[in-house]
């Protein structure tokens, strides 16, 4: 059986296994040549041979040690005796080793091998034992210093990850294995910040803001972040820092949405469900859309969630690709998007291409007794009504602008840039123009027209209702206008 072979009777995410080639030993005294003594001699000679021998293992042993600990590897040791059938004949710790897995003295965790085994985390026992007997076997066939990284259990049940180096003493004449020594550490910090980084490194690719939760106190690290983060006020609390973001740069549509979504038992719970929960907003600080995510970070040994991660991606573009460029809107020139009377934008452009855009006012606005104005010029006169207001409409308002055709006689303007003067200035000159309209068919009927806007950065959608509430107040009275600022 060749290396690669017993390295692969691990099972995989259990550990590893590696070996190399010792420094040589080549330091040994010479034993006494018998055959050049007399014979009378022979029994002391043979006596000093013995204590030789057992001077030159002693010394490669201490050579072994001192080059093993010479890697680093200084926290435990073991050491297995065999004889020359390679059967076991004795198992070692030292101090270091009990300390490093909680045990106190000799009687706690004695000199066995069944002691070793028993520190093994059980569901990974019978590989890494395997593995340990299959070198043993073939040790002939490996480098003297085998290398193996894998989990320990401690006293108190916590696991560990080691790493360690295994040195196999061959007898000199025979090649039979006399001792198989070794020593390793404790690298369960180094192994959990190997992990965090990959953590780090593959978050960091997506998120250009994410945090790594401690789920037991909901203590965080940054793993990336940007220049509005920055500005945001900490808090040590993961979810209080979060909807301190939310403050600071969310519009205010979506706070509410946002601050129901950060709850830590229903993220933990769609986590465990679903694997991941989500939820996407607009921020008012950057004028673009993200999409914030929670997904598992890992997990206890007992198999709850250890941590989780929140990250926020950027979905602007994604979104672009399906709508025009922003504030590009009224761009479009399909068909579909245009009322066929007024030769404006349509309620279907509304709902499907701008009702969740951001904006900074919607303006609702109806002609004023539309019925009088039908009984009076006819259906046909109402028509060319809708469509002297719909020109008048579209004439006063930028390219990047919207206008369209709510239904019947009820309009609706979407400003993208606007100052509260300039969208009062603008409705004062609409009231105007609509008053000078003539109708054909009815040149004496005077045309006077309503106007409600809602003024603040908000979706569309958000903005309706409140430009309806003007609308109404406008209403009372007539040929006015109504603004309400958020």
């Amino acid at each position: 059986m060749k290396e690669k072979t017993i390295a692969e009777s691990i099972d995989k995410g259990v550990g590893s296994f590696a070996a190399e080639e010792g420094a040589l030993i080549e330091e040994d005294i010479p034993l006494f040549n018998l055959s050049a003594y007399p014979e009378e001699q022979h029994q002391l000679l043979d006596e000093c041979n013995k204590r030789i021998a057992e001077a030159n293992s002693r010394y490669r042993i201490a050579k072994y040690r001192e080059d093993m600990f010479a890697n680093g590897l200084k926290a435990g040791m073991y050491f297995c005796t065999f004889d020359r059938d390679e059967n076991m004949l004795g198992f070692e710790f030292n101090d270091e080793t009990r300390q490093m897995l909680g045990y106190d003295g000799l009687e706690d965790l004695p000199n066995e091998f069944d002691s070793w085994v028993k520190t093994l985390v059980p569901e990974e026992r019978e590989a890494i034992v395997k593995l340990f007997w299959d070198s043993v076997r073939v040790h002939r066939d490996l480098p003297d210093i085998t290398h193996a990284t894998y989990r320990m259990q401690k006293k108190d049940g916590s696991i560990i990850w080691v790493t360690g180096a295994g040195r196999f003493i061959r007898r000199p004449d025979d090649g039979s294995l006399e001792i198989y020594m070794g020593c390793y550490r404790d690298i369960t910090a180094q192994h959990e910040l190997e992990e965090y980084l990959k953590i780090i490194e593959a978050v960091g690719r997506i998120f250009n803001f994410s945090l790594y939760i401690d789920v037991s106190d909901m203590s965080y690290r940054m793993i990336s972040t940007n220049e509005y983060v920055e500005m945001v006020e900490k808090d040590p609390d993961a979810f209080r820092f979060l909807k301190n973001n939310v403050d600071a740069s969310v519009a205010e549509s979506f706070r509410q949405s946002l601050y129901d979504w950060l709850d830590k038992d229903k993220i933990l719970a769609s986590i465990e469900e679903h694997g991941t929960t989500s939820l996407e907003f607009y921020s008012e600080s950057t004028h673009r859309w993200y999409n914030g995510i929670f997904m598992i970070g890992d997990r206890n040994e007992d198999g709850s969630i250890a941590h989780i991660v929140y990250g926020c991606t950027d979905t602007t573009d994604a979104k672009l690709q399906n709508l025009a460029q922003q504030k590009m809107i009224s761009d479009f020139k399909e068909e579909i998007y245009v009322d066929s009377l007024s030769k404006i934008r349509n309620r279907k452009f509304l709902d499907e291409k701008l009702v969740f855009e951001p904006c900074n006012a919607v303006v609702m606005a109806d002609i004023d007794l539309f019925k009088e104005v039908n009984d009076s010029a006819g259906h046909q006169g109402g028509d060319e009504a809708i469509q002297k207001v719909a020109a008048i409409l579209e004439q006063s308002v930028r390219k990047n602008d919207v206008v369209i055709r709510y239904g019947g006689d009820e309009f609706m303007m979407v400003f993208f840039d606007i100052t509260k003067e300039d969208l009062e200035n603008k409705l004062e000159y609409l009231r105007s123009e609509i008053s000078g309209i003539s109708l054909d068919n009815a040149p004496g009927l005077r045309l006077t027209m309503s106007f409600g806007g809602a003024l603040g950065t908000e979706l569309v959608n958000n903005l309706i209702g409140i430009a309806d509430k003007a609308l109404y107040e406008s209403k009372k009275s007539r040929d006015t206008y109504t603004v309400i600022e958020l």
